[in-house]
């Protein structure tokens, strides 16, 4: 049986992927975007654009009319999770039933660090909702590194700390899979890739399936943080992003997790098979 499902956040990494497997599997998608001029990618038959916010109640209520199921991405700032609980009783009004939520595998609402608390109180409020939930949380995606290698360089203060890698097509699948069937109601995924790999790891795997050069420099957090100031950067993610990286040079993001198996029944995507999908695109970097 096809339906149409609301996808908020579908110019994402992850919600690009949403939405594809969506219309590819013959369902409709009604996505709700910030911005249209961003996501020309999104305009294929199928797909419904509305332009808006998830924190106004009057684009989303009409949004939400006739539907039963959502897909959701927000943002992770300091208005993320009031604008999340606006979403919350709007969608309660219009009586949807199930909501999937990217979320990340950090989530804590007691977390000392600003992204992992804000997804805790996300998750927690959407438990505390009344409708059916599922919790998607991802390590990081291995298409990170298709913007991660300016030149062929990676410069990170990421020190030896050794990531799951995943496959965003891989948590899109889950969120189709929680969207389609009654099987994930309920149920939080921990999803990763199936092996921890460093920066230097993913470097060396990357010049083997292009045959070009990519190389990873450790840099000290003080030297990125100054980059990312130069950049012009906004002090908060600054911040955000440096807690982040602390982490994973700690090694507290190394631990591998079956979310991908339990929900789908297979093996989550290798990083050598991300490689050679997307080698062109890893090109382009350079």
């Amino acid at each position: 049986m096809t339906e149409t499902f609301l996808v908020i956040g579908g110019n994402g990494r992850v919600g690009r992927e949403v939405v594809d497997q969506l219309l590819d599997a013959g369902h409709g998608v009604r996505a709700i975007v910030r911005s249209e001029a961003k996501v020309p990618s999104l305009k294929r038959d199928g797909i419904e654009l509305v332009i808006g916010d998830i924190g106004d109640a009057s684009i989303l209520a009409p949004a939400m009319k006739g539907l039963r199921k959502a897909y959701v991405a927000t943002s992770d700032d300091d208005t993320s999770v009031a604008k999340f609980e606006v979403f919350l009783e709007t969608a309660r009004d219009a009586e949807l039933e199930h909501i999937v939520r990217l979320s990340a595998m950090s989530a804590d609402a007691e977390a000392d660090g600003d992204l992992s608390r804000r997804h805790g109180q996300r998750e927690l409020a959407l438990e505390e909702s009344g409708m059916d939930w599922t919790h998607l949380q991802p390590t990081w995606f291995m298409q990170m590194m298709l913007e991660y290698a300016p030149g062929g360089h990676m410069d990170l203060p990421g020190g030896d700390g050794r990531i799951p890698w995943i496959d965003t097509r891989d948590i899109a699948a889950v969120a189709v899979a929680a969207l389609t069937t009654e099987d994930h109601n309920c149920k939080t995924y921990q999803l990763t890739g199936p092996a921890g790999l460093s920066y230097g790891d993913l470097a060396a795997q990357m010049s083997k399936a292009t045959g070009r050069d990519f190389v990873y420099r450790d840099v000290p957090a003080d030297e990125y943080r100054a980059m990312m100031v130069d950049a012009g950067e906004d002090p908060g993610y600054i911040d955000l992003v440096l807690q982040i990286y602390e982490r994973i040079s700690d090694g507290q993001l190394s631990t591998w997790h079956d979310g991908v198996q339990k929900a789908l029944g297979r093996e989550a995507i290798d990083f050598a098979t991300f490689c050679s999908d997307y080698a062109d695109d890893l090109i382009k970097q350079l």
